[in-house]
């Protein structure tokens, strides 16, 4: 059975959207918390992902960005609060939230002995998709992976890996893709083919969360972006709205960086 936690504006602090109930929310947290140990990483998380959004997890090293994205994939638990995945309780109903996601991790985890076709056959048919045959060649095409599909993947350079990462995501026709730091390490024009990728699944309807310590990546991407801070929620705004709440000292830039760094108080990182 399906739930709606009717997460409202004020609970995501921005202060910018006043009424989000014309929005159709995709991924909703209400004060979800973890903890291991004595130690709370994650303390009373809200905010929400609405339909066709890019949205960005933002916070240093520490801050708690890779344990909420493993609650949101289901690697665990939370040890409080509520989430909701397109409608669905993303605790109690797994089950049916599987099917309508995809994960596309930081460690690159493709078979490195199978060639491109064969990682993205092999992975299609565990899911069941239908005319396998059809939609591998679709997948090949948008992400111009012809020219490599009888390579090993352990020959493909870091940039195309990822590219295939993304594309084995993309076979089951994901309704919500969650990414976790997909440039990182990539040099700045395979970092731009990636964005490219990325911002052209957006306009074809996938719902984006992507976690990232690219501050020029979160500013060209999202629509909307959370700061986290040793497991706090900062803020939830639009980047140029960030922007825009802190004050900018001669001799310095008015970006997301520096907003980051005053808001934060830490490196990007």
């Amino acid at each position: 059975m399906s739930f709606s936690l009717m997460t409202s504006a004020k609970q995501e602090k921005s202060g910018k959207i006043s009424d989000l109930s014309h929005l159709v929310p995709v991924l909703e947290l209400n004060r979800t918390g973890k903890t291991y140990g004595k130690h709370q990483v994650l303390q009373d998380i809200s905010f929400r992902v609405n339909k066709g959004e890019i949205f960005g997890l933002l916070g240093p090293n520490g801050a708690g960005k890779s344990t909420l994205m493993k609650i949101i994939t289901g690697l665990t638990k939370p040890d409080s609060g509520q989430i909701s995945i397109l409608g669905y309780d993303a605790i109690k109903e797994r089950s049916e939230i599987k099917p309508l996601i995809s994960f596309v991790p930081q460690i690159n985890n493709l078979e490195k002995e199978l060639t491109v076709s064969q990682a993205l056959r092999i992975y299609g048919q565990i899911f069941g998709i239908k005319n396998i045959k059809t939609r591998l060649e679709e997948i090949l095409d948008e992400f111009k992976l012809h020219d490599f599909k009888d390579k090993e993947i352990q020959h493909l350079s870091g940039g195309m890996s990822r590219r295939v990462l993304i594309a084995r995501a993309i076979l089951t026709k994901p309704k919500f893709l969650l990414l976790d730091e997909p440039t990182v390490g990539l040099d700045p024009d395979i970092r731009w083919d990636i964005w490219d990728i990325i911002l052209n699944l957006a306009k074809s309807g996938t719902t984006i969360f992507l976690s990232t310590h690219y501050m020029d990546e979160a500013q060209k991407l999202c629509q909307r972006v959370a700061l986290l801070r040793l497991g706090i929620l900062v803020d939830v705004d639009t980047p140029d709205n960030i922007i825009k709440k802190v004050k900018i000292t001669d001799g310095q830039t008015a970006s997301l960086e520096t907003a980051f760094i005053k808001l934060l108080g830490g490196c990007c990182a």
